[in-house]
This record gives structure tokens, C-alpha cells and sequence, in this order.
């Protein structure tokens, strides 16, 4: 059978890889059908041509020397033999293949036996691995975590930029090559048995690692170890990440130790609050009630005795009067500004319209006496404190018609703007304004811009800054002197 020539041409006509024969002349004497479809022929049609007819042109020249060279010392030559080959199709397309050579002497002339397979799908393949392979190097060398990539021996095959700056080692291709356990600063044995798991296919993970240096000093490191594939499917290596969090270590007890503090300090809050209820009930009863005698008693001298007390006394009299009045005024206020957080009841739907009628109702008396005129925008509906948030109207609307021009009405004007958290309502006058550069004192308690000039103990507007705060918001100001001043409140919608 082997010697039949009939089995030899079944052969070469069926097989898959491509086999073309060329004599000494580079013409073609015989192909299979494999080859003429892999090169774009038909049958027969590469039977004849020059084989450089096979071969993209660029190459042409040195084929030649080649194939010269063949001809004269003839030997096989294994697929392949790390050359880089590209054969040319019959419409001119190139394509990557791989040769192997081979000789037979026939009738006493040499023909050279090319077996020739297409590995277009296997450079493809290649192709697609070499850019993975350089996404992967990209990624590892500028990701911006400390990364570092080593083979099965610890030796580092990639860092990242972060790695190299953290840790304070040399430039990339200094560190490639060098073994991780020798070169990473302040390693620890106890890291080795980690490193074994990882090499056996365990991922590691630490995220508190406390580690005392020489010196007594402390570090602390968050770490990664994961094991890397080869193609094989073989563990590699590792692949290590690593992150020096000493700085928020030192952070997070520090905050520890603030929290303890906190705590200490909310209980000192908790006992000042207190005392400050201690000491409201007794401004509210025991500071009040001699204060009550003396006006009482101090009226009825002025009432009873006023034939037989002399002009200069009932002077006098009347200074202590005003004097335990504006006293009395002073410790109500003093009282109602204490009470704002400690004796705040609790937050309800509150129509803001509703509240401003109200408010203009308790102050119908004071409105009609300076003519003053009160135009608002329509208000929100918001959560809060009821009778805190109707002080905080009348504060502001008292204010704007107290501190009046003398020859101008009152006009006041409220409107609202909507935020996504708080709304803004706005009280603008038209009354003697004051300079900014006070903005802040004027919202100090018992701070008086105007002296004794006008009536009041200075505490109203502290007590609006507080109203203000408690329903997570605030209050400020924009004014100018002669010209009118706008006091705006921010208060949240819940």
C-alpha cells in the first residue's frame, strides 16, 4: 500500500495543511487543492507560477537569497523556526503563516516540499493577548493604589507608580527583578505563611495590620494578596495591594478620643442645662418678686404720699420706677431667651399665615398707633415650634415699626423664597437702617446699636438667632443707614 502512488496523491490531495512543490527554477510544479484555497486560486492555477507570485513584495529580495541559498544546501526545516512570515493571496490580501521545509529529489532533480499553514486566527489571538497583557502593565503601573506583581519566587514583575512613591523605593525597572521579602520596607515573617496560601490559590486579606518597627514606632497597613494565572491556568505569582493607613489610623483614634470628650462635654452640657433651668426658675420667682414690691410699694408712695414728698424725690421716685421696670422687662427677657432650647415644645405643622395673622392681631394696638402698613407674600406651611416661631414674627415686625423714621410710616414687607431644604422669608422696613458693619453685634444679646435711645433690653434679636437655629436654620441681615433693612430667616422645610 505505501508503495502505491495512488495513496501518496489521496494524500496530498486531502490534506488540510497547504503543500506546494517548486523546483529549482521557483516555478511551481504541484499543489493541493488546500493550498490554491488558501492562497484565493482555483484548481490548477497555481501549478506554473513562480513562487514569488506567493510573496508580498516587500520581502521579494531576501526570499530569494533564501530560497537560493535552500537549493544549494537542502535540509528540513521544522514549522515554524521563530520567523515571522506573511504570504500574499491571489487578490493581493497578506496574510501571517508558518512554513515548514522539506526536500525530495525526483527523476534527479531537487524539489523543495513547503507545507504552509494559515495562522491568521492565532496571531489574532496573540495580538489580543499582547494588548491585554499591556492593558494590564498600564493598569498595574497607574492605577492609584500601591500595586505590586510578582512571579511564584516573590520577585517583582510590575509596580504600580503608587506603590514606588508610598513605599520610598527605586525607579521600576531597579525594583524588577528583586524579591519582595528582601526589598519591601519593614516586612514581617509572619507575611511568608501568607504568601504560601496565596501561592496555593487563597486570597488574604488584612485591614488592620499593626506593625512595630525597631524604634518602638507604629504603622499600620491595609493589605491584599491575590494569585495570578498564567495561560496554563498555573498560579504565576501574586498580585499584592497594599496601603500604608497609618495617617488614618492616628485619625480614627484621635476621633475616638475626641468622641470620648464628646461625650464628657454633652454631659457637662446636660448639667449646665440644667442649672440653667435652676436658674430660670429662680429669675422667674425669686428675682421677680421683689421687683414686684418695689413697684408696687414704689406706685403707691407716688399715689399716696405725692403732696408730702418734695419735687426732688418724687424725681427719684420716678427713676426707681422706670429703673425696676426696665429691670423686670430685662429678666422676662433674659428668662424667654434661656427657655428657647430648654423649654421648646415639640414641632408641628404650622401654617406660617395662619401665625402671621395672629401675630398682627397682638399687635393691632402698636400697628394703628404708628400707621403702620404690613404687606406679605403668601407663606409656607412648615414644621416647628408654635409659639416659638410667633415670637420670632413679632420680634421682627416690633422691631421694624420701633426703629421707624420720624417722618416716614412704617412699611413692612414679608415674602418667601423657596430652597430645596429651607425656605426664606424675608422682613423689610423702610426705617432708619444701620450700618453692616455691625451685622454680627446686632444678633449678641444685650447688644443696643442705638443706646437708651429707644425702649428694649437688646435681647429680642438674640432670641430671633436662636429661634432661628433651633429650627435648623438661621438669620441675617442687609441694611443700610437712612435707608431701611431687610432681616432674613432661614428655616427648614421639616
Amino acid at each position: 500500500m505505501f508503495n502505491n502512488p495512488e495513496v501518496f496523491l489521496g494524500i496530498f490531495n486531502s490534506s488540510a495543511e497547504s503543500i506546494i512543490l517548486v523546483n529549482d527554477k521557483a516555478q511551481i510544479v504541484a499543489a493541493n487543492p488546500s493550498a490554491a484555497k488558501t492562497f484565493g486560486y482555483g484548481e490548477g492555477e497555481l501549478v506554473g507560477l513562480k513562487l514569488e507570485a506567493l510573496i508580498p513584495s516587500r520581502y521579494e529580495t531576501k526570499h530569494i537569497e533564501y530560497r537560493d541559498h535552500y537549493f544549494h544546501a537542502p535540509k528540513q526545516r521544522a514549522m515554524g523556526k521563530d520567523l515571522d512570515l506573511y504570504a500574499l493571496r491571489k487578490d493581493g490580501s497578506e496574510f501571517p503563516v508558518e512554513v515548514s521545509l522539506s526536500y525530495h529529489k525526483y527523476e534527479g532533480k531537487l524539489l523543495a516540499i513547503a507545507f504552509i499553514i494559515n495562522i491568521t486566527e492565532r496571531k489574532l489571538t496573540e495580538q489580543k493577548l499582547i494588548k491585554s497583557e499591556e492593558r494590564m502593565r498600564y493598569f498595574v503601573k497607574n492605577t492609584p493604589v500601591s500595586v505590586a506583581m510578582t512571579d511564584i519566587n516573590l520577585k517583582y514583575l510590575l509596580l504600580s507608580e503608587n506603590w514606588l512613591r508610598e513605599f520610598e523605593c527605586e525607579k521600576h525597572e531597579d525594583m524588577v527583578g528583586k524579591k519582595h521579602n528582601e526589598v519591601f520596607p519593614n516586612h514581617q515573617e509572619k507575611w511568608i505563611a501568607m504568601y504560601e496560601k496565596g501561592l496555593k490559590g487563597e486570597i488574604i486579606r488584612n485591614e488592620n495590620d499593626l506593625i512595630i518597627n525597631h524604634d518602638g514606632s507604629q504603622e499600620w497597613l491595609r493589605w491584599e494578596v491575590h494569585p495570578w494565572k498564567n495561560d496554563s491556568g498555573e498560579i504565576g505569582g501574586l498580585i499584592i495591594f497594599a496601603e500604608d493607613i497609618t495617617k488614618r489610623k492616628i485619625a480614627e483614634l484621635a476621633l475616638k478620643s475626641s468622641r470620648a470628650k464628646l461625650k464628657r462635654y454633652a454631659s457637662d452640657l446636660e448639667r449646665s442645662n440644667r442649672e440653667l433651668e435652676d436658674f430660670a426658675y429662680v429669675a422667674s420667682h425669686d428675682l421677680q418678686e421683689p421687683l414686684r414690691k418695689i413697684r408696687t410699694f414704689g406706685d403707691r408712695l407716688a399715689k399716696l404720699e405725692a403732696e408730702t414728698i418734695s419735687e426732688k424725690g418724687q424725681d427719684y421716685m420716678s427713676r426707681m420706677l422706670k429703673s425696676a421696670e426696665r429691670m423686670q422687662t430685662l429678666i422676662q427677657d433674659l428668662l424667654t431667651y434661656s427657655r428657647v432650647t430648654t423649654k421648646g415644645l415639640p414641632f408641628k405643622e404650622i401654617d406660617l399665615n395662619i401665625l402671621l395673622e395672629d401675630v398682627l392681631g397682638d399687635l393691632e394696638i402698636t400697628i394703628e398707633k404708628n400707621n403702620a402698613t404690613i404687606e406679605s407674600d403668601s407663606l409656607p406651611t412648615i414644621m416647628g415650634d408654635e409659639t416659638q416661631l410667633r415670637q420670632l414674627f413679632q420680634n421682627l415686625i416690633s422691631n421694624a415699626i420701633k426703629f421707624r423714621k420720624e417722618d416716614e410710616n412704617p412699611i413692612i414687607k414679608i415674602y418667601t423664597e423657596e430652597q430645596t431644604n429651607h425656605y426664606i422669608i424675608s422682613f423689610k422696613d423702610n426705617g432708619i437702617g444701620f450700618d453692616e458693619k455691625y451685622l454680627d453685634k446686632i444678633f449678641n444679646i444685650f447688644q443696643r446699636l442705638e443706646g437708651k435711645k429707644y425702649p428694649g433690653s437688646g435681647i429680642g434679636l438674640s432670641i430671633c438667632k436662636k429661634i432661628a437655629q433651633r429650627h435648623n436654620g438661621d438669620i441675617t441681615a442687609k441694611s443700610q443707614l437712612g435707608t431701611g433693612s431687610t432681616f432674613i430667616v432661614k428655616l427648614a422645610k421639616n
